[in-house]
């Protein structure tokens, strides 16, 4: 099918025939656009939170801020950037420029990181502020603390030659460096414990009173010991006990971000960021210990043999596990005057999720624990100003300042629609009539759905348009929608037997999409709300080539998480209303065959929008046999995978698939798989010319474990594989140096042995069918074969029963897509029954055959068991004794939710715009070194480096198991329970 845009009719006045643009005459168009009027796709289908965030200054914006507080004396606020810059400002809503207050590296080069500033509590007499900083190069004595004194200047200013270094303990991953004054006036410190995230505590410091790391200390700054720059307050814990340093005030902490005093009762709050499951909130008492390494939270030992401090360890307060939290930023008890509901709560968040979570505690226990709100920020402090008023700062997504607000609709009852007739989109749902103003497109390339075609829609509420900002990007108003039906044709010449199987929907909300999904009932009267889990949707489908003369349809609906991972920022959210989509296949350079122009006229954008680029950057269809050959595989790889396959995409694979990028910018030809070379002998990504050494290829044309696109569909798309097959047999050599396999004249003879057909002879048949299945490219070779070349029936039997049961499993995924739906393997897909598979018997020899020789698993690219395998991820030579199966399962059935922080992934924005994706593997003060996925070491000039932040994305892939059966799970972590 050609894919061109089609404007409604009725709407417009513009139709599309024959997949060209042309004016009828009994199609008047229209003198203005109409607007949409009827959306009621309001609110939401889940309870609301109580509460929502908007900006406190909505004109000021910080580079990584860290750091929010006040001065005793002075209504100003104070925020302190990561790099070591200090302003304030007066906390008026419409302020527009802070002042500089400090810029510590200026003063202190060799200064790398601020953490911490306080203010004297008799600042207003003594003028005197302190600092907490970081040199760079984790040295013994790299963390400081040291007083300053504040010029008596209006805005006021921090004098960078009165510095008075009080305070040094090790620098390293985990500093702390949290400073606050307590109601008893002496200086609380929170130190980290001063190593990387992973392996855990290497120098055994967390229960180790004789270093200042991993505690909370406590020093009197008005008077001094001798040879010390403070006094030890004498009341503090371990004062007299030998070879601990008197300073600690509680200790057991892995890294305290943040930590507040609660302005009525005294108590003392932080949060401690967790290891690999768990985060922390503590209350924290005199002489407490917290734990760390011993354990982590009430859940993990770390290292539990080790020798623990002198106090019994305490539980936390609350604890998130990291499906819910991954970097606890601890917060402060309310006790202001605008929100009276949170009176007495301790609220805090997370720098991950950017969920804010409130606790309410009488001293001996929680009484209230709820979710406040759930925002896209990154949130990395709390503050409040004199009147008590709670300030949130976000690190680096906006660089703002943010306050809670009373969620205005917390009190509304759920009005989401619950049926696609009650969203206002259609004027009928049953005849699929959009509402006025809602308009249809096309476009050139749509992604694979098992077969199902779509139609498209646009809505802007009311007369609201699309803003095109300075670089040409679109920006889409609240309350946008973008539709799409899914349908089966069942007999194209009969549109009666048209099947609606589910209508997709992206709304707006501001800076965010949400994705809905509604599912249309056996009568294809209307479609109700799927929940936010996904379900499967079971249709019987008449079908005369099925002896009951019908067929039963599993089709899977996606979660809401499953469409927001495609649907993601980093790939544009909205994915196919694009100029390189939305490009006739027949544009010219005349405004009335391009569809862009047609919606300018209509008022869709806020601007005219640039003229239209070159040919070569709108995508074609991937199906048009007339088209570019290369366009063609081109467009069909952006559609279906650039979503993922994107810097911080989400794609495992470090690969960029983007059709607009030039060949050798995509890092996927001649590249060697990070994820596996299922058998294959030097195999690549995309071996130019060789398709049947290329993963890439393979991934398509199989079913089971290690199939892409891993989301969406199910079944491979036969015309697509020929496509991308032909793409890449056809592809020069880089570089003049082509991909020959060792193996390929042997294959080729076995090739030719395979008539098309009636089998002459049955012995050299199973002969060459044995020869071409010992390899995985011989049987790739074999599988194409099937599909180009219309075999006779007993060739193609002969071939299937020789594969059906192959002990290889990539050999059975390749054949699978060839035997009718119930002869396949019941894999656990993406619904798993975690409990059915625990409770199968495993079976530890055959798991230890799926890790190590069934190459689908690609274990041993990343993973070694004693001396075998990769050595990207993790050893797992004694996983057995850290993890029991149920948790093995977990972690590979979700990576990203608990990612041991050393193998965390970084992406690195170069000053050149060049984008890097790695484990972080060293950082100095000159140069950062990454580990990519292919094991290569990068690295990075400090100088050249714009941002480095930590992903969120493991660098295993999500659902690796969804193609496995529930018996091949059950024996994998039978192998895996047994490494001890």
């Amino acid at each position: 099918m050609r894919f061109s845009l089609r404007l409604v009719t009725a709407v417009v006045g513009i139709a599309f025939v024959g997949g060209r643009p042309s004016t009828r005459a009994d199609a008047p168009t229209p003198a203005k656009r109409i607007p949409w009027t009827t959306s009621r796709l309001q609110g939401s289908p889940d309870p609301a939170l109580p509460y929502a965030i908007e900006p406190a200054f909505a004109h000021l914006a910080f580079k990584r801020p860290v750091i929010i507080t006040t001065a005793p004396g002075d209504d100003r606020l104070f925020v302190g950037e990561l790099d070591g810059r200090i302003y304030s400002f007066d906390p008026d809503p419409n302020v527009r420029k802070p002042d500089l207050f400090f810029d510590l590296r200026k003063s202190i080069p060799k200064a790398s990181q601020l953490y911490g500033l306080a203010f004297h509590p008799k600042h207003p007499t003594n003028r005197y502020v302190y600092v907490c900083y970081v040199l760079g190069g984790g040295l013994p004595d790299g963390s400081h603390v040291s007083r300053f004194e504040v010029l008596p200047t209006d805005p006021p200013r921090i004098d960078p030659t009165s510095e008075n270094l009080l305070l040094t303990w090790r620098a390293g991953g985990h500093n702390g460096g949290c400073i606050k004054f307590g109601p008893d006036g002496y200086l609380y410190i929170a130190t980290g414990d001063a190593t990387g995230p992973s392996p855990p505590d290497t120098l055994h410091t967390g229960q180790d009173l004789s270093d200042l790391a991993s505690s909370i200390l406590r020093i009197d700054v008005d008077q001094r010991d001798p040879g010390r720059a403070y006094r030890v307050p004498p009341d503090n814990p371990f004062v007299y006990l030998p070879d601990a340093r008197p300073e600690i005030w509680a200790y057991g902490f892995r890294n305290p971000w943040k930590m507040s005093f609660d302005s009525e009762t005294g108590a003392l709050w932080t949060g401690d960021v967790g290891w690999e499951l768990w985060e922390m909130v503590f209350r924290v008492e005199r002489g407490g210990n917290y734990g760390w390494s011993i354990t982590e939270g009430t859940h993990q030992p770390v290292h539990a043999n080790d020798k623990r401090g002198p106090t019994p360890i305490l539980p936390p307060i609350v604890e998130h596990p990291h499906t819910e939290a991954a970097s606890v930023t601890g917060g402060l008890v309310y006790r202001g005057s605008r929100l009276a509901g949170l009176a007495g709560t301790y609220v805090y968040g997370d720098y991950v999720s950017g969920k804010i979570w409130g606790l309410r505690h009488d001293g001996q226990k929680v009484t209230e624990h709820r979710e406040l709100v759930n925002t896209s920020l990154q949130i990395v402090a709390f503050g409040q100003d004199h009147a008590g008023h709670m300030y949130i700062l976000d690190y680096e997504r906006t660089g703002r300042i943010y306050h809670l607000i009373p969620n205005p609709d917390a009190a509304a009852p759920t009005t989401f629609p619950r049926t696609l007739s009650e969203t206002g989109l259609f004027e009928s749902v049953a005849r699929h009539v959009p509402a006025p103003g809602v308009i249809a497109y096309r476009i050139n390339a749509s992604m694979w759905a098992d077969g199902a075609q779509a139609e498209r829609w646009l809505a802007l509420p009311g007369d609201s348009r699309i803003r095109v900002d300075k670089q040409g990007k679109w920006k889409f108003p609240e309350g946008a929608v973008f539709a799409k039906t899914l349908f089966l044709d069942l007999d194209p010449n009969d549109p009666s037997r048209r099947r609606r199987l589910e209508t997709q929907l992206l709304l707006c909300r501001g800076e965010t999409w949400s994705p809905y999904t509604y599912v249309w009932n056996s009568e294809q009267t209307d479609a109700a709300l799927a929940e936010a889990a996904g379900t499967t949707h079971t249709i019987r489908l008449d079908d005369e080539k099925d002896p009951s003369g019908s067929r039963t349809l599993h089709w899977p609906v996606a979660s809401r998480t499953e469409c927001a991972t495609c649907h993601n920022p980093l790939a544009g959210d909205v994915l196919g209303f694009s100029a390189a989509q939305l490009a006739s296949a027949d544009f010219a350079g005349d405004s009335s065959t391009d569809p862009l122009a047609a919606f300018s006229r209509l008022g869709l954008f806020d601007r005219a929008l640039p003229t239209p680029r070159k040919r070569s950057a709108r995508m074609v269809d991937p199906y048009d046999a007339s088209a570019d050959l290369d366009a063609r595989a081109r467009a069909y790889l952006h559609v279906n995978c650039a979503h993922c396959h994107c810097p911080g995409g989400g794609g495992t694979a470090l690969i960029e698939l983007n059709h607009a990028l030039a060949l050798p910018k995509t890092h996927a030809v001649g590249v060697a798989p990070t994820q596996g070379g299922f058998g294959l002998r030097d195999p690549h990504i995309i071996a130019p010319g060789d398709p049947y050494g290329s993963v890439l290829y393979l991934r398509m044309a199989k079913l089971g474990h290690g199939r892409m696109p891993r989301l969406g569909a199910r079944e491979p798309d036969r015309r697509g594989v020929a496509l991308i097959h032909d793409w890449i047999a056809g592809l020069a050599p880089l570089n003049g140096n082509g991909h020959v396999s060792p193996d390929r004249s042997q294959l080729a003879s076995a090739l030719a042995a395979i008539p098309s057909d009636e089998p002459g002879s049955a012995n050299a048949l199973s002969r060459a069918i044995r020869t071409l299945t010992s390899s995985t490219r011989g049987a790739l070779a074999l599988q194409g074969l099937m599909e180009r070349n219309s075999l006779a029936p007993a060739v193609r039997d002969e071939i299937m029963a020789a594969t059906k049961t192959h002990a290889d499993s990539v050999v059975r995924d390749l054949f699978e897509p060839f035997l009718p739906a119930d002869e396949r393997s019941q894999r656990i897909g993406h619904n798993v029954d975690r409990a059915a598979i625990l409770a199968l018997q495993g079976h530890r020899d055959r798991g230890r055959t799926l890790f190590f020789l069934q190459s689908a698993s690609s274990c041993t690219s990343c993973h070694r068991v004693h001396e075998f395998g990769g050595t990207l991820g993790p050893n797992l030579s004694t996983i057995g004794e850290k993890y029991p199966p149920a948790e093995l399962l977990n972690q590979i059935l979700a990576p990203s939710e608990q990612i041991e922080p050393t193998y965390m992934t970084y992406q690195l924005a170069t000053t050149e715009g060049q984008i890097h994706v790695g484990l972080l593997i060293a950082r100095t003060d000159n140069a950062v070194t990454l580990k990519d996925a292919q094991s290569r070491e990068v690295v990075i000039p400090t100088a050249a480096i714009e941002r480095l932040v930590p992903q969120q994305q493991s660098l295993m892939p999500e659902r690796l198991l969804q193609n496995h059966t529930a018996q091949e799970v059950a024996d994998l972590l039978a192998y895996l329970a047994s490494l001890r």
